[in-house]
């Protein structure tokens, strides 16, 4: 299970999100992601991914079945990344639109507050999820910039 310190940045502080997989010939692959929603079992991330951004995607993951997902909080670049296997997809409900409302409205008052731009300007950023991909967290490494950048946090590497 997602320890509570990572569930309280997921669902509170963190405001920018992107995706990755990796092909059968290590070629990576980027997909910006809408909105993230952890399932109640706190161990699913469910990505909402808009179809703009779908190129590799599955193909990657019939290959490997690997995801991650690089969540941070613009302003502090506090930053995690979660790395997991697919579990599958699933269709859009009303929960993963609220996610996305979430998603886009953090992003659009950090450019706000941090660029200058206006919070529609921001929002129109995100755009609306076409796709759900559904992975099972395996381990989680800070990504923040500085000394503890790239440790894996969870499982913990402590014995």
């Amino acid at each position: 299970m997602i320890p509570g310190a990572l569930l309280d940045f997921l669902e509170g502080r963190g405001s920018f999100a992107v995706a990755g997989t990796r092909d059968a010939n290590l070629v990576p692959h980027v997909h910006y992601v809408s909105g993230w929603l952890v399932e109640p079992d706190r161990q699913t991330i469910r990505c909402l991914i808009n179809r703009a951004y779908l190129d590799g995607l599955f193909g990657s993951l019939e290959d490997n079945g690997q995801f991650c997902l690089t969540v941070e909080q613009i302003g502090t670049h506090e930053t995690y990344q979660f790395k997991g296997m697919y579990v599958g997809s699933a269709d859009l409900t009303d929960a993963d639109l609220a996610a996305h409302h979430r998603a886009s409205q953090k992003f659009a008052k950090a450019l706000s507050l941090f660029v200058g731009y206006p919070e529609p300007v921001g929002r129109s950023f995100i755009r609306r999820p076409d796709v759900i991909v559904r992975f099972a967290v395996r381990e989680v490494f800070v990504q923040t910039p500085g000394p503890v950048a790239g440790r894996r946090i969870f499982p913990s590497e402590e014995p």
